[in-house]
């Protein structure tokens, strides 16, 4: 699975961007000042405060609830901060950047279909926003849009080519759609703008491995380790890979290495499975997979990888329960269970 990581744009820099006319007038003006620099300051608190009370002292300006926003998501406080975006765009509906920053508290917080109309809201006041493109991009790609999401994508890059994280999400949404060779060359431009962006290196060797390309896989992949040595998901990854390149010990190795990072993670135990099926130790085998299936039982992997550990073992009885347990679960397709029959199929009983 590919990061997703948000984009909001929270920042003050936009403070006096356009004119407000009201009745609070210069003592308006002076609170937002104040709260700017309180803000800079790291007095987040003293600077909500500030804001609060430019926003009383002029209703009209909708640059104050903005600003309150953006210091309370600062804060931590996601509820109040979602109430003064609302609340600047009540005072001006075509303010692009409190609908953006909604947007993404709205993804943020499991609503992707709510954020939509408020990302939409924020490119037709301001078409040229890339932020808002770009959250608009993984608004889509959480509700299954993916060409839509592409799409989205595509044209935050173009309006912020420098930005290593959008395309590394565009990356991301070019391999769903399966364009792997669309992908591969979005990440590569990720990692040379963000060359120590372990993440980066990490999507690319996923990517390289699909077009079976694994000993470049396995250099962008150890890239991603050496960058960020306890990244456990570049370590799985690159025992993959080293699975592929017929590897088997330094699979097994890199495997141990991501189990120990995230020792709960049941698709790393299922994995780590597989590697020691191959370096025919079948006991140590039998119980990373049992680990797996009681880490996260509706892993299909892991109940498949358990049929190969115990038949490889010469567990019979153990192989058929475990054959038994993975026909039975739900959208596990008619030739993969044709393929796990096969295997428990060729079990010998260990004398």
């Amino acid at each position: 699975m590919m990061s997703l990581p948000l984009s909001i744009s929270g920042t003050l820099s936009m403070l006096l961007s356009f004119a407000e006319p009201g009745g609070g007038g210069g003592a308006a003006a002076a609170l937002l000042e104040k709260g700017e620099k309180l803000f800079k300051q790291g007095d987040v608190a003293g600077a909500v405060a500030a804001f609060d009370d430019a926003g009383k002292a002029d209703p009209k300006d909708a640059r104050a609830p903005y600003l309150k926003g953006v210091a309370l998501e600062k804060k931590g406080d996601n509820a109040a901060a979602a109430a003064a975006y609302k609340q600047a765009i009540a005072r001006k509906p075509d303010f692009a950047e409190p609908h953006n920053n909604l947007g993404g508290l709205l993804i943020a917080r499991g609503e992707p279909a709510t954020a939509l109309p408020e990302l939409e809201a924020a490119i037709r006041a301001k078409p040229a926003y890339a932020e808002a493109h770009y959250n608009l991009g993984i608004a889509r790609d959480a509700l299954g849009k993916k060409p839509e999401a592409v799409v989205a994508y595509k044209e935050a890059v173009r309006l912020k080519p420098s930005d290593a994280g959008y395309r590394l999400n565009l990356g991301a949404a070019l391999r769903r759609t399966g364009d792997v060779d669309g992908a591969v060359g979005a990440l590569r431009e990720a990692t040379r703008l963000a060359p120590k962006d372990a993440m980066a290196w990490a999507d690319l060797g996923m990517v390289l491995s699909d077009k079976k390309s694994y000993d470049d896989a396995h250099a962008a992949l150890d890239k991603a380790t050496q960058l960020k040595p306890d990244f456990a998901l570049a370590w799985n990854r690159l025992g993959r890979v080293a699975l592929k390149r017929g590897k088997i010990p330094d699979a097994v190795a890199a495997e141990q290495k991501a189990r120990k990072l995230d020792p709960k993670n049941g698709a790393f135990a299922a994995d780590l499975c597989r590697a020691l099926i191959e370096q025919k130790e079948g006991a140590k085998a039998v119980s990373e997979c049992k680990l797996a299936v009681d880490l996260d039982p509706k892993n299909a992997l892991a109940h498949y990888e358990l049929v190969k550990a115990q038949t490889a073992k010469g567990d019979c009885a153990g192989a058929k329960s475990a054959l038994a347990a993975f026909k039975a679960m739900p959208g596990v397709k008619p030739e993969a269970k044709a393929q796990a029959e096969a295997i428990a199929a060729t079990c010998q009983k260990a004398r």
